[in-house]
Formats: structure tokens, C-alpha cells, sequence
């Protein structure tokens, strides 16, 4: 099951979401219908010509019950319309500062962001909750570019680094899977059908103090139908709350169990995942926190004590077993390994099974030769490519492995390049990402460096901010240490730092970065790639509810190849030769290549805000067309691998870094 697939199985479940939610209300509708026929007889208001399906109040019984779990879906909902953060602050939690000198909270920030380089994903702002000292951690938000990561304090003080990497794999594993935008979903659903149970207690409540504050003859006059109303709805709410537990018990199992195999793939390290599976066996997952009900499908365990038929996720000791066989026995007899050892053949055999569909695919290292070319601006702003001459290179007679089969799938191997690409940031680079004020700076010095921006021309422009000025200027230095394949993994550090400003402040920024590019007239494809990152984290694109195949974006589709031949080895007479190779497996008509003074920045950047409606199936041939035009040419340029990237990105589908940094190891 490849990273597509997993989405469409996030999407399918979103579905049965609806459905359960609608046989819900069907049921909670019949409870009051019912409940009001019982009081029209018992009032004499019904001579019992109507019945319990259908009578004179049924109307109002059905209106009544929509307006309250739609009202109560659309008021969750409203009320976490920041996503993850809401979340966050709902749950009480702290978040950890970025400069933290806590051991601990470093120790989980490393973690976070080894697994981010890794897997293409930017990292979650991360928070403690300070007062659980269960094991539980979980991931909120509406898309991975505004996620959230909230770990108890327990998880920090208990598990070793190993066991966190596992915990933190797992998490990650449900933003790359789409569980994390489902998730939010729910609880918008299940506040919805919580409502009915909420209005009934509301009820007796306003009826009993009504009753305790009222005197003499106007105590006799309180109305003791609407307190039996509202025990009634009381205990419909049940009803509510029954098939609440019931839908998030559907929805989350399959989804934890694809989330522990997919962190094995991560760390090919099961003891890790078990490791921390059996502490909370021996420590518990259950908070104390007043929204531990309404957060249990999200938790990495079990939030509340649930019977098995409403458990959000497989029991403990099967989970184990599912990852790591031998596990409880080597605990048992006291013969744990060292993180080193490796797995025996028997855990092996049951992990390969379980496995199927997540093994890692062999890729092979494409020869990267770097492309130095830039796009000029024109009067009008628009960018454009400038003429560049590029080595003829003969179509590969044997197809190679389509680098969009890496989209969403992280492996040990990456996880492990992360980590050493992460050790090699300069420790001043590492320092300024600590901070919102100096994450702005790493930005500014990454396109000067890649610019070649003198330092006369950088305090020109930030003449007013000399302190900082200087700052962009000394980190542009360090920045020449590393090699370009680094410049996207420092944008995604830094990201995170730029959510803190407001959306006034982060426009600002975005708006003196655009200019900050412009300054000597040149945008090649790497700042064009950085900047639309950098653009969607801050002015993220509005949720999409009706999606479009991609043979209704054919003009975006055509724009978006004939840009990438643009840049490729091929000569002006073979490029439409190409095109047209690349466009008829995908269209019964093939649309006509766009003309050389058509292929700009902007152009394709006006193409590719399209994309954003395609289906899964959609974003799947364009990421397989992008990956097959870039390496028609035989080579794969790197500035053609970091546009790959960013449209990947703005697609929502990450793409690991393994390949670029493993050249980095081969030039070494």
C-alpha cells in the first residue's frame, strides 16, 4: 500500500464516517419522536390517531434533532477552526519553546525534527501536557503544513530515545496517512451527536433552578413536563454518546495498526515501538484531563478505560505482538537486547507479513548534475526563463524507477541520512532557527547565499535593521559550508518558527521576501521552489470539498510539462516530440504545447494553484508525470529534483530527501 493508497483509504473512511454519523441521527431522531409521543399521550395533547414513527409533533422532533447536531457539529467545528492549535489549547498544553534547554524537551525537539528531514513533512509545533505522567502522545491539525505534536510528560520521562523515535514515528505516520485531518473531523461529528444529551441536561438544570428561586404560587406554576423532557433527551443523549464510542472504535483501529507498522518501516527498529507499547502496559495511557473522551481516537493509547467493544485502538499486548513477536517473552525472561541486535528470523517472518504493502521499494541513485540556470523578471514581473544551453542527452532505452514511488514513503535509510544531514547544520544556523526573528534571518541567508548577494547590497536593503543585517550576512556565510541539497530542509525548520506571527506580521514577511528575491533581477527554479513552500505554510490554500479528475485541468497539466522540457537536456526540436510521448498515455486529446514566451514562473505558478483540486488518483499521475519528464532527459538536475519536491509539496504529498543527501555522503 503506497503512500495514494493510503490517502484513498483515509478518504474512504471519511465516508463511513458520514454514513455512521447519519444512521446516528436517524436513531437519535427516532429516540426523541418517541419520547415526544409518550408526552403528547400522556398530556392528552394526542388521542393516539398518530404513532411512534410518524405523529403530530414528529415534525418539530425532526427539525429539533437536526438543528442540535448540526448546530453542535458546526460549533465544534467553528470553534477548532485553528486547527491543531485549538486543540493544543483545549488540552491545557504547554508549548515547548524552540530554544528549550531542557535535556528532555531537546531530546523530543531532535526526534521531531530528524523524522521531518526524513520524511518531506514540515515539523509539528510541539507541547507537553505537564501535569500526566501516563505514556500518550498525539498529532491535531487540518493539514500537515499547521499540524500540532502534544506528548504527556510521561512520554518525555519515560521512554528512552529509541522507544520516543517509535512514538514519534507513529504519529508522523498519521499525518503522512491523512488519520490526522480525519481525526479532527470527528470530533466535529461526535460534538454533533453529543448535543442532544448536552440540551437535555441543560434542561433540567434551567427547570431546577427555576423551581429552587421561585416563590409561592409561581413555584407551583413551573412546568414539570419540560424537566421530564429533558430527562428524557438526557438519556437519548446516551444513544449519542453509544454510537459515538462505537464510530470512533470503526474508524481508529485499522488506522493504529497501519500507524505502528508504518513506524517500524521508519526505524526498522520494532523493539522501539514495543518498548514503549510495554511501558504503557506497565505505566498506563489513561489522562486525567477533562477532554480525555472527546481525544481518544487520537491518542497513541487508550485515553479512558473502554471495554473492548468501544476501544479506539487494538489491545495492548496484540499490538506488541503485531511488531514484535518475541517481545513479551524476551521481557519476560529478562532477555532484552541491545538497540542493536537485531531481530530473529521468526520476528522477522511475521514483520515481513505484516508489512506487506509498506516494504521499502529499491530506488536507484540518479547521476545529479547541478544546474546553475536562473529566470530572468520582465517589466511586468512576470519571470521568465532565460535561454540555457544544456548537454543532449539520449531517452534511457530502459525506464527507470519513478522517484514519486518515494512520495510518503519513509524508510530506516532516510531516517538515518536525516539524522547525519541534521548533525551537519552549522551550530550559529541551528541557533538562529531557535527563534521566529532569527528563522526570518536563515531565510534571508539562504537566498543571499544562492544569489550571491553582496553584503553591501544586504544592508542596503535592511537599512533600517543594521543588527539584523548583519545577522542575515553572517548566517549567509555559514551557509556556504553546505551543500544546495540542504536549502529545503532548513525551510522546513524553519516554518514552524513562522507560525507563531500573526497573519498580519506573516504576510509582512512574506511580502519583504518576495522583494528580498527580486533584488538583483533573477529567480532561479530553487528560490521559485522555496518560495511557494514557504507561501503555503503561511497563506495556507482553503479546504477543498469537491475535487476534479485531471483530465479537466489538461491546460494546467500542459503548462506544467512544457515548463520542465523547458529546463531539461532536450533540444527545442525534440522537446514537442517529448511532450507529446509524456501527454497521450493521459489524454484522448492531447492539448497543444504552450509557446516559449508562455513558459514562466508565473505561468506554471497559475498551473500549479490548480492542482490543488485534483483527486488522489490525480495528484498521483502528476506526480508521476513530473518525475517521468524530469528524467526523460537521462539526468536529473537539482534544481529540477527541488521543483519535484515543492510540487509535491503543494500537493500535500511529501517527498523524502534520502537521494540528495546520500549524493552529499558520495561527493564526500
Amino acid at each position: 500500500m503506497d503512500f495514494f493508497s493510503r490517502q484513498e483509504a483515509a478518504r474512504r473512511a471519511t465516508v463511513r464516517l458520514v454514513v455512521y454519523f447519519v444512521v446516528a441521527v436517524a436513531l437519535i431522531f427516532q429516540g426523541v419522536n418517541t419520547l415526544l409521543y409518550l408526552l403528547a399521550v400522556s398530556s392528552s395533547y394526542d388521542n393516539g390517531s398518530g404513532s411512534l414513527l410518524w405523529h403530530a409533533w414528529s415534525a418539530q422532533a425532526l427539525t429539533g434533532t437536526l438543528m442540535l447536531v448540526g448546530g453542535g457539529s458546526l460549533l465544534e467545528w467553528f470553534r477548532l477552526r485553528e486547527g491543531g492549535k485549538a486543540v493544543a489549547e483545549m488540552m491545557g498544553a504547554r508549548q515547548i519553546d524552540f530554544a528549550t534547554r531542557h535535556p528532555l524537551e531537546r531530546q523530543l525537539l531532535n526526534v521531531i525534527e530528524e523524522m521531518s528531514i526524513a520524511s518531506g513533512v514540515s515539523p509539528p509545533i510541539t507541547y507537553v501536557l505537564d501535569n500526566e505522567q501516563a505514556v500518550n502522545a498525539f498529532v491535531a491539525g487540518h493539514d500537515s503544513s499547521q499540524s500540532i505534536l502534544v506528548v504527556t510528560q510521561g512520554t518525555l520521562e519515560r521512554l528512552s530515545r529509541e522507544e520516543l523515535q517509535g512514538v514519534i514515528g507513529h504519529e508522523f505516520s498519521h499525518i503522512l496517512n491523512g488519520d490526522m485531518r480525519l481525526n479532527m473531523r470527528l470530533l466535529a461529528v461526535l460534538a454533533g451527536i453529543l448535543a442532544i444529551g448536552q440540551m437535555g441536561g441543560f434542561l433540567m438544570r434551567s427547570v431546577s433552578d427555576t423551581r429552587h428561586h421561585a416563590r409561592g404560587k409561581n413555584r407551583n406554576n413551573a412546568v414539570p413536563a419540560i424537566f421530564i423532557f429533558g430527562l428524557g433527551l438526557w438519556l437519548i443523549g446516551y444513544i449519542g454518546l453509544f454510537f459515538g464510542r462505537l464510530i470512533k472504535a470503526a474508524v481508529s483501529r485499522e488506522r493504529e495498526r497501519l500507524a505502528d507498522a508504518a513506524s517500524v518501516q521508519f526505524t526498522r527498529y520494532p523493539d522501539g515501538l514495543a518498548g514503549a507499547l510495554y511501558k504503557i502496559s506497565v505505566n498506563g495511557s489513561h489522562l486525567a484531563n477533562l477532554h480525555a473522551e472527546e481525544m481518544s481516537h487520537m491518542c497513541f493509547g487508550e485515553s479512558l478505560a473502554f471495554s473492548q467493544l468501544f476501544a479506539t485502538h487494538p489491545p495492548i499486548d496484540e499490538r506488541i505482538k503485531a511488531i514484535a513477536p518475541t517481545f513479551l517473552t524476551r521481557v519476560k525472561y529478562k532477555k532484552n537486547p541491545s538497540p542493536n541486535a537485531s531481530v530473529n528470523d521468526a520476528a522477522r517472518a511475521e514483520l515481513s507479513e505484516l508489512m506487506t504493502g509498506f516494504a521499502p521499494t529499491q530506488y536507484t541513485v540518479t547521476p545529479l548534475i547541478v544546474n546553475q540556470s536562473v529566470a530572468k523578471v520582465d517589466i511586468d514581473q512576470a519571470i521568465e526563463y532565460e535561454s540555457v544551453s544544456f548537454p543532449v542527452a539520449q531517452m534511457p532505452s530502459v525506464p527507470t524507477p519513478l522517484m514519486s514511488a518515494r512520495v510518503g514513503d519513509v524508510t530506516v535509510d532516510d531516517l538515518q541520512s536525516a539524522q547525519r544531514l541534521h548533525q551537519k547544520i552549522p551550530v550559529e544556523v541551528s541557533r538562529a532557527l531557535q527563534s521566529t526573528t532569527g528563522a526570518k534571518a536563515v531565510l534571508f541567508a539562504l537566498i543571499a547565499y544562492h544569489q550571491k548577494i553582496f553584503a553591501n547590497t544586504i544592508h542596503a536593503f535592511f537599512a533600517e535593521q543594521q543588527t539584523f543585517a548583519l545577522w542575515v550576512e553572517q548566517l549567509s556565510e555559514q551557509l556556504q559550508t553546505l551543500d544546495e541539497c540542504f536549502a529545503l530542509p532548513i525551510v522546513d525548520l524553519s516554518l514552524p518558527r513562522l507560525s507563531i506571527l500573526d497573519a498580519k506580521a506573516a504576510n509582512e514577511f512574506l511580502v519583504e521576501l518576495r522583494r528580498f528575491v527580486l533584488l538583483n533581477d533573477e529567480v532561479s527554479v530553487l528560490e521559485f521552489s522555496l518560495l511557494k513552500i514557504i507561501e503555503q505554510h503561511i497563506q495556507p490554500t482553503p479546504t477543498v470539498f469537491k475535487s476534479q479528475a485531471i483530465d479537466k485541468l489538461a491546460s494546467a497539466v500542459a503548462q506544467l510539462v512544457a515548463t520542465l522540457l523547458q529546463y531539461g537536456a532536450h533540444q527545442s526540436a525534440q522537446r514537442a516530440v517529448v511532450y507529446q510521448q509524456l501527454l497521450a498515455p493521459i489524454f484522448t486529446i492531447v492539448p497543444p504545447m504552450p509557446s516559449d514566451d508562455h513558459l514562466t514562473l508565473k505561468e506554471l505558478d497559475r498551473a500549479l494553484r490548480q492542482f490543488r483540486y485534483l483527486t488522489t488518483d490525480g495528484k498521483k499521475t502528476v506526480i508521476n508525470l513530473v518525475a517521468t519528464t524530469i528524467q526523460s532527459d537521462g539526468v536529473l538536475h537539482l534544481a529540477e529534483y527541488e521543483l519535484l519536491r515543492a510540487i509535491a509539496a503543494l500537493l500535500s504529498c511529501p517527498l523524502p530527501l534520502l537521494q540528495l543527501e546520500r549524493i552529499v555522503s558520495e561527493r564526500e
